[in-house]
């Protein structure tokens, strides 16, 4: 029996990839009675030590038993003998997107680990309010979205030379200052704009990490006005 804590993952996405990896189950084909029978099975456990279950545990637990049911009720088959509408489908978009959100903030982590030493002297000196939760600030976006943002431009960056790594290596702090000078001009940009000024994939890698961490800091708000839109920032910064 597999002794798992509740509080050594970062949320739902997270507990149920790691009985996806340690079964060695094919994402594309989740058992769903299964894989829920042992998400409640750890929910329940963490209830009886009597630690706190967040809401969102609790919330996937709910959807888990949809699914479940919704797997027992015949569904219609193409040609090929195939589900038209498996009804796993957007929980394996979210677990796919999640698993590439943490696959990023890994090699973003290693990257900031190597370059933390780098001598970085800061510009301007900003008051930011700490008043709210990270979560405050993303108004109807997701940290999935921003990524697949930083994604698409990290695809698409060229590859830097070796000697072009030897040049550009580039501190957090000093990406999170680049990030602040952009608002010397305007109280709000889009995302966009600011990945556009990145000229490296380096540059784009650590600029996202900073975005990330200004956001847990509370020191950076993210809003999509519709969907679809361009994700706008602007700095949590102490008004007179």
């Amino acid at each position: 029996m597999f002794n798992i804590k509740l509080e050594n993952f970062e949320g739902p996405l997270d507990l149920l990839l790691y009985f996806i990896k340690r079964d060695k189950i094919d994402i594309y084909d989740i058992p769903i009675s299964k894989i829920t029978s042992e998400y409640i099975d750890v929910i329940n456990t963490a209830k009886k030590l009597d630690v706190s279950v967040a809401g969102e545990f609790l919330f996937m637990a709910s959807l888990l038993l949809r699914l479940k049911t919704r797997m027992l009720l015949p569904r219609q088959k193409d040609e090929e003998g195939l589900d038209i509408d498996d009804p796993r489908t957007s929980l394996v978009d979210q677990l796919l997107q999640y698993k590439n959100f943490k696959n990023i903030a890994y090699q973003l982590k290693n990257m900031h680990n190597e370059n933390k030493d780098f001598f970085y002297r800061p510009n301007d000196k900003i008051s930011f309010q700490n008043t709210s939760k990270p979560a405050d600030f993303l108004n109807e976006v997701s940290l999935f979205d921003i990524s697949k943002i930083f994604q698409y431009a990290i695809d698409n960056a060229p590859e830097n030379s070796a000697i072009t790594i030897q040049r550009d290596t580039i501190s957090l702090e000093e990406q999170k200052q680049f990030i602040i000078s952009n608002f010397k001009e305007k109280s709000v940009i889009s995302l966009t704009t600011l990945i556009n000024k990145l000229g490296s994939k380096l540059e784009i890698i650590v600029t996202f990490l900073a975005v990330l961490d200004m956001i847990k800091e509370s020191e950076l708000i993210c809003k999509q006005k519709n969907t679809f839109d361009d994700i706008e920032i602007k700095l949590n910064i102490v008004t007179a």
